[in-house]
Order: structure tokens, then sequence, then C-alpha cells
């Protein structure tokens, strides 16, 4: 019960700021401050229900009855290569969902000619597409009004694999302001690239997205010139992307300005079909050699004039790969997403460090560190459940997901509409995706002393709870289609609907990561009773509805508590965390 109340505290009130990154990665940091000594060691306790539910909340977004059960028939290691394996792609693309009659002036058109329905990111444009007035227009709605909910239309319709999750990794870790660059074909094509390697070789990533249009056009990569040497892309291919600027990372700022001598001449250009393309100047390239400082070895890359550029640039990112601090940086940039903010000594010794070493091993493939920290004791550990808030993408998607609330699947447009709703909620709740707020992703994920609870301000704290709120009880109308949570099916999940007690056990397993006190259990309980004292005030209810499904009454008595209870638990400081 103590661990409860103080996770609730934990999430009302600031708690004291974590320590600098040089204290908390200290090797002298007493051992009493260590939340665990677990480390990478396969896990090997009970293959139960609360495990494979904060397995499944850690690796997808929300824990459905179908995949708990899916998870119980393997083995730990066995679901660890399902959740892992062979990561899907998408099976479709972002369509014009956007214009119906072209013959409304207030309906807007698409200017390239693209039909409604049809996959704009393989249309191809009529030749002068570049000057056409509404270019502006397009790319907004393309991107805004197509893109972005069919993403959102990704994660709510995930399959039982950790994708979703690990994309949205990447694509923060990488992030680039969508508003600063409306190119919709660009944005497609920069985050394609993102999920073909999220579960990749790292270093492929870094290659494909240090010369990609978006990028280069991001952090000015385009403008970089033997002339005039942009340090802007260098400088956090280093910082952010690659080595980090904790007390290991000793790069120098003639690192940095050797670094954008490297990257002169990459320029990117449009192709007639509408696409964006990369490509190497050589006339704009500076030939000299570029010395590196002592962090890098004294590292020389000799200038080169070859014609496609990667020769220097490939040795670039190679020699930021061989840094221990490199493999470091991203092991602890992963376990921030996937376990806990904090790394003490205790988990730097134990996690980090071995799991860097892995990293090494399998020549920067992401693939075995996922496997390695995902399948630990570590991760499943005590005090690594619960202990994260849920980013509004968690929030809304797993709501969806753990109630299998259904959303329209036709016509085109609802269905658009549906998926830019929720998109809409985290907007204003201050998760963009697709757009963090700078180059260095979301603040939940680097802002000390704050981390999680950036989430969570008086603002968004009461636009989340109305929201969910409302999604129990009325339910809300999008573009006349109710979306509501179905109380009465959700309950037919549980092992036995009609025992009050296995309800509020049942829900309290499946909705939130941690028990409750006896007083709150008490209160739901109380709840299905409507405040009586024999447990067949309830049983009784639901076996009258069972026994006479179209008699409205009955519906409506087992619906109302139902519906109450959920309101309930999702207001709790509980909820919020996973």
């Amino acid at each position: 019960m103590g661990n409860v109340l103080t996770r609730r505290d934990w999430l009302r009130i600031p708690t004291n700021p974590p320590k600098s990154d040089g204290e908390k990665l200290s090797s002298d940091q007493p051992a009493s401050e260590a939340r665990t000594f677990s480390g990478l060691s396969p896990y090997s306790g009970p293959w139960s229900e609360p495990v494979i539910l904060h397995l499944l909340r850690r690796t997808t977004f929300g824990a459905s009855k179908q995949h708990v059960e899916t998870l119980k028939s393997l083995s730990v290691a066995q679901a660890i290569d399902l959740l892992i394996d062979n990561p899907p792609m998408p099976a479709d693309r972002p369509v014009n969902n956007y214009s119906i009659d072209f013959n409304n002036p207030n309906q807007f058109v698409d200017t390239e000619g693209c039909p409604f329905g049809a996959n704009w990111v393989d249309h191809i444009p009529p030749s002068n597409w570049q000057t056409h007035p509404d270019i502006g227009t397009l790319e907004f709605w393309r991107v805004m009004y197509s893109f972005v909910p069919w993403w959102f239309g990704q994660l709510i319709n995930q399959p039982l694999h950790i994708m979703e999750r690990l994309n949205l990794f990447w694509v923060n870790h990488f992030g680039v302001l969508e508003e600063d660059h409306r190119q919709a074909k660009a944005i497609w094509k920069y985050y394609y690239t993102i999920r073909t390697h999220a579960a990749g070789n790292f270093r492929d990533m870094v290659k494909a997205v240090t010369i990609d249009p978006t990028m280069l056009f991001f952090l000015n990569g385009h403008y970089n010139s033997k002339e005039a040497p942009d340090e802007n892309y260098a400088r956090e291919l280093q910082e952010l992307y690659m080595v980090g600027k904790g007390p290991g990372s000793a790069y120098t700022e003639d690192d940095v300005r050797e670094a954008a001598r490297v990257l002169t001449g990459w320029r990117r250009t449009a192709e007639t079909d509408g696409r964006y393309t990369s490509y190497f100047d050589q006339r704009d390239h500076d030939r000299a050699n570029k010395q590196f400082s002592a962090f890098y070895n004294n590292q020389q890359i000799e200038g080169q004039s070859g014609q496609n550029g990667m020769e220097e640039t490939d040795e670039l990112i190679e020699m930021i790969l061989q840094t221990n601090e490199c493999s470091k940086y991203i092991c602890r940039e992963l376990y921030k997403w996937f376990v806990y903010y904090k790394i003490d000594s205790a988990t730097e010794a134990n996690v980090i460090e071995p799991l860097a070493a892995i990293f090494r091993a399998n020549n920067f493939d992401v693939t075995p560190v996922l496997k390695a920290l995902i399948g630990s004791e570590h991760f499943f550990d005590a005090v690594n459940r619960g202990c994260m808030i849920k980013s509004p993408v968690d929030l809304y998607v797993s709501l969806l997901r753990e109630f299998n609330i259904q959303l329209a699947n036709s016509p085109l447009k609802r269905k658009y509409t549906h998926w830019r709703y929720f998109k809409d909620r985290c907007d204003a709740a201050n998760q963009r995706i697709g757009d963090p707020p700078n180059v260095s992703g979301w603040p939940a994920y680097y802002q000390e002393p704050v981390y999680y609870r950036w989430w969570i301000t008086s603002d968004t704290i009461n636009k989340r709870l109305k929201a969910l709120n409302d999604l129990t009880r009325p339910g809300v109308d999008v573009d006349g289609f109710a979306i509501k949570v179905d109380s009465i099916a959700y309950n037919k999940l549980s092992p036995a609907p009609s025992n009050p007690n296995l309800v509020v056990s049942n829900f309290i397993l499946y909705l939130l990561p941690q028990g409750v006190s006896q007083e709150q259990y008490d209160f739901m309980k109380s709840i299905l009773l409507s405040n009586q004292v024999g447990d067949y005030y309830w049983s009784n209810a639901w076996n009258a509805h069972i026994a006479e499904p179209g008699n409205e009454l009955a519906e409506a008595t087992v619906r109302s508590r139902l519906d109450t209870l959920i309101n309930y638990i999702t207001s709790m400081e509980e909820y919020q965390l996973f």
C-alpha cells in the first residue's frame, strides 16, 4: 500500500530534483541511493498477468486482453522474440481524405490532381506543381489532415509488436519541426526512412538521416559549403544524435567545426514527381584534411574528391561510433524511453555499460540491445513498474486499445476525422506527433529535474481528465458517430462478470500498473453495489441484464454502474502512470 501512496505523491507534487548528470553517473554514489541492483540477467520470475501487462504497456501502447492471452501461451524468451523480431511496415499510405466535391468552392481541392481516396505519396503531379499558388495550402492539408492522422491510425491499430513505440522513440531522437518544412512527400520520406531502420542498424540509420532531404533542410545542411561551413547539423550529430552531453562526452568546438567541413556539399532537390532527393555537389565540398581531437583519438579524415560524398561522411560517422560514449549514450536514451528517467550509478554499472558492450559487439544493431534490456530482470523489477507518467499519445492510444473502443472504418473522411480527433487531443496536451517542440525532442525525456512530469500541468491534467471522462460517459460525437467506452462489453472479458469482487480486481489488474489500497478497492466495489452491502446487488443486476438483453432498464442499470467505475478509475492519479 505504501508504494501506491508514494507513487501518487510523486505524480502530484515535485520531488527532490534528480542529481546532475555528473553526480548521478558517479562511481562513488552511496549504495543506499540505488533504486535497485538488478541487471541484465534474463528474467526468470513468474510469467503472470501483472508481468505480461507491464511488458505490453512498455513495448506497445496499452495492453489488450487478446494480447495478454497470446503472450501467456509463450515463454518469456518467445514473447520477447515475438515483440521485437520481424518489424512490420505500414500496409498502406496516407490518402487524399480532404476533398470530396471538386465543384464546391468551400471544399479544398488537391491542386496536384490526386483523386479523393488515392495515395498522394506515389501520385505523380503535373510538371508545374511547384508554381501553383495553392501549393502551400495543399502541403498543409496533406500533412495535418492526412499524414499525421494516418500515423495516429497506425498507433491505434498496431499489431503485437514494439515497432510503433520504437518508431516514436527514434522520431523524437532525430526530431525535425514539421511546421518549418511543410513539404508532405519529403516529410513522409523522412519518417518512412526512420521506421525502416528503427529496429535495424544504428550506423545505417545515422547515415540515412544525415543526408535525408528533410534533415538537410531542417538543420541547414543544404547551405553547408566550403566557403561558409554551417555547424548546425555537425553540432547536433554529436550533442544529440550520437554522443550526448554527459560526463563522458568530451568532443570540442573544433570537432564541431571539422565535422561541418566533412559534411560540406550535400544538397537537396525537388524531383518532377514531387518527391525530394539529396545529392552531393563536390564543387561545394571542402577537400582539405580534417583534424579531430583526443576524444576521437586525434583522428584525421583525409579530404576526398569523390562524386558521391559518402567517403568522408562514412568515416565521420564511424569515428563517432567507435567512442565508448556513443554506445553508452544511445543505450541510456533507450533506457529512459522504455524503463525510467533516472540512471544512478548501480544502473549505469549493471545495465547501461553491459548494454553498450552488447551494442558494440553486435556491430551497432539495435535488436540485440532491445532484447537484452526488455528481457532482463531489471526491466521487470518491481521498482520499474508504474513509475512513468503516460505521455498524451500513451494515454489516448492505450485507452482506445485497452477498452477496444471502436472508431469508424468508413466512410474514408470519417475514419480520418476520428484519427484526427485523438491526434488533436494529444496536440492540446503538448505532444504533437511528428512535430516535437525543438531539436532536442520532447522535454519529458531530457529536461531535468522534471522529466515525465512535464506532461502534467494544471492545464493539461484538466484536459486529460475531461477527455477521459467524456469518453466514458456520455461519450463524444465525432462526425456523427458516437465514440464511447462500451463498459458492458469490457466487463464481459472479466473471468466472472457477475462477481463484484472479481470485476473490481480485473479492472484494477488491466487498467492500473499497481495495486490499490483497501479503501480504494472497497469504494470501487461499492459503486457496483450501489452502496449496498451484499454482493448480490451486483450479481442480480448483471444476471438480469444477461437473461434479458433487450431489457433497456436492466441494461441501463449495469451500464451506469460500470461507467461510473471506469470513470472513477480513469480519474485516478494511478491511471496516469504505466
